[in-house]
């Protein structure tokens, strides 16, 4: 069900009963897990509630609905891709409406939420440089000396479930963590209480949806679509879903269970190419892709996805994002990029293998020439203010360039070297959406340069 405020619904016997379970079984746990949907499912029956499913699916919720688009409620399960190894956990607005949440959850989220937007207010700035905010446990720790530290340890992932408060951070095996604290935190600046901040967090969701609507919609009318070349993004998808887990892998502890692979689509970094976000159709898709050539490792298939929905990086994941720059399609042909040899000592002939009644050719393989992939080189230099109008992006696809004419002009080229870094400029340019039409102009310069390869 779809509302507007969250803390203007009142919520059922059942659906408190849901959510009571879920946080005391939570806060039970030595390590603070939150439970499977498969132990909540069988708690809630073996308490006599008929049809827990339905009771969860009843539970209300603010913005997209479906699995889909920016939305909140009162816990983290989206229905359509719930599995029984799914750990549902409760929001803050679940601390605002069941009272025995708000000690372990409401309130310290409430506590550290303003000590984070009195270090975003209190920040040095400078001219040069972006202001970034950092949070740590032991800094935490120093602030609320009283605060106990199972609390603390789960402060990240508290915020990574709440509206636009969602940010890269890094977690030890100690428990220990850091984590970057996002400008966002000032929409909250005036939520002196629960109320005033499940509220807000509301009325955040509904702006962003709003927003987005009437930029599709200007003037009544759906905006123009732009020209999406369908090859490269369904390329792009494979490529974003490959790199965020990677990602994903760098920052969690190994005892957290595998990422949802639909929550790329909450990545503004890696959700969009060519101007279009991808859909979940396309994720999922992208995850079986990567699932299918050992790139990744599912947890099964649920409903009626194509890939896994729950999936973590492999090593040979890895070492197509750290080597071929997440480029799946250079990745899957670097096995059949080397050549065929045979071995033959003292002939004068021709030499045909395993074969009868042929004409053969003797077919000899020229020298590099590295004209083709230096004018796409330069052609890159030149577009790339078109390519980008991020400074920072410019320049790491220069240097990308750069390293590019490096390894074409070497006395003795290696072809394989060649390509890969072509391979990674090719990539980066994909993740630049800033012109498709000068995209697909550098892309084509660049896989014309490496044809002779």
């Amino acid at each position: 069900m779809s509302v507007h405020d969250l803390t203007e619904v009142q919520l059922g016997r059942q659906q408190l009963a849901l959510l009571a379970m879920i946080g005391t079984q939570q806060a039970a746990d030595p390590d603070g897990q939150w439970p499977m949907w498969d132990w909540v499912e069988h708690r809630a029956k073996s308490f006599g509630m008929e049809h827990p499913r339905g009771v969860l699916d009843s539970l209300p919720r603010v913005g997209a609905v479906g699995s889909l688009g920016l939305s909140y409620g009162f816990t983290t399960a989206v229905p359509r891709i719930l599995a029984a190894d799914t750990r549902i956990a409760l929001t803050v607005a679940a601390a605002w409406a069941l009272q025995e949440a708000r000690s372990d959850l409401g309130d310290p989220f409430l506590r550290v939420l303003h000590h984070m937007v009195m270090l975003w207010r209190s920040a040095p700035r400078s001219p040069n440089e972006v202001t970034r905010v950092v949070l740590t446990s032991e800094s935490l720790q120093e602030a609320f000396p009283h605060m106990r530290a199972r609390i603390i340890r789960m402060v990240p992932d508290h915020f990574s479930r709440e509206p636009l408060l969602h940010h890269s951070y890094s977690k030890q095996p100690d428990g220990s963590w850091t984590m970057d604290i996002p400008q966002d935190v000032m929409r909250y600046e005036h939520a002196s209480d629960l109320l005033a901040y499940v509220s807000e967090a509301c009325k955040q969701v509904n702006a962003v949806l709003e927003e987005a609507h009437s930029e599709l919609f200007a003037d009544g009318q759906p905006a123009p679509m732009p020209q999406l070349d369908s090859v490269l993004h369904v390329s792009a998808s494979r490529t974003a879903l490959l790199t965020w887990l990677w990602h994903q892998k760098q920052r969690q502890d190994p005892a957290v269970p595998m990422p949802n692979v639909f929550d790329v689509l909450s990545d503004d970094d890696l959700a969009v190419d060519q101007g279009m976000r991808f859909t979940e159709d396309e994720i999922d898709r992208a995850s079986a892709h990567l699932e299918r050539h050992g790139l990744t490792k599912g947890a099964g298939v649920v409903d009626q996805m194509t890939g896994p929905v729950f999936a973590e990086i492999t090593p040979a994941g890895e070492d197509c994002v750290e080597n071929y720059n997440g480029d799946i399609s250079a990745y899957i042909r670097r096995k059949d990029n080397g050549p065929v040899t045979f071995h033959i000592t003292n002939n004068s002939g021709n030499i045909a293998a395993n074969s009868t009644g042929f004409t053969q050719n003797a077919v000899t393989q020229t020298g590099f020439d590295p004209a083709q992939i230096l004018a796409a080189a330069t052609l890159i230099q030149q577009l790339a203010p078109a390519l980008t109008s991020d400074p920072d992006e410019q320049q790491g696809l220069l240097t990308q360039v750069s390293d590019l004419q490096t390894a074409a002009t070497t006395p003795e080229p290696d072809r394989g070297v060649v390509r890969r870094i072509a391979n990674g400029v090719m990539s980066t340019i994909r993740g630049l959406a800033h012109s498709p039409d000068v995209q697909r102009l550098a892309l084509e310069a660049v896989e014309q340069g490496i044809q002779s390869l």
